[in-house]
């Protein structure tokens, strides 16, 4: 694995997947709050106090995440945003499976109609969950730009 990553175009082939998963994914949230407010809610999770918020601050989290990832720009910290949003999306459709809430995931668009396979979901957030990681671990991402930049704190002090 780790050869694979240290592969520049893995790299960028990886990153452009995981930052258009999630631009794709805001579009409809970013046009629709009040709907995605509506599916946050059905996860019962959270106080009906901060749905509303969430459903306007998520999107533009995924969409900015997903912009820096295409652009190659703060590429680290975006994996590791990238990162915890799946920790914490894998977390929520599987308690909504194993409590057989019966809902839209609201993963890709807030029609109610839309439905699908939770269990497909979750495995699919696993996937770009592994390559996140694996991206983090063993991509030479931001390594050059970091080491410039200690150089550059060290020589200003």
């Amino acid at each position: 694995m780790k050869k694979l990553f240290e592969n520049k175009y893995i790299t960028i082939a990886a990153r452009i997947i995981l930052g258009a998963v999630f631009m794709y994914a805001s579009f409809d949230k970013m046009a629709h709050p009040e709907a995605f407010a509506n599916i946050i809610d059905n996860y019962h999770l959270l106080p009906y106090q901060l749905v509303n918020g969430l459903a306007i601050f998520l999107p533009w989290l995924e969409l900015i995440t997903g912009l820096l990832l295409i652009t190659g720009t703060w590429v680290r910290a975006s994996l590791m945003i990238y990162t915890a949003l799946l920790v914490v999306f894998i977390i929520a459709l599987s308690q909504a499976l194993l409590r057989g809430l019966d809902i839209s995931c609201g993963c890709f668009s807030v029609n109610p109609s839309s439905t699908s396979e939770v269990w497909l979901r979750i495995i699919e957030d696993i996937i770009l969950l592994a390559v996140s990681i694996l991206m983090l671990k063993y991509s030479p991402i931001d390594k050059k730009n970091l080491t410039e930049n200690n150089n550059l704190i060290n020589q200003t002090n």
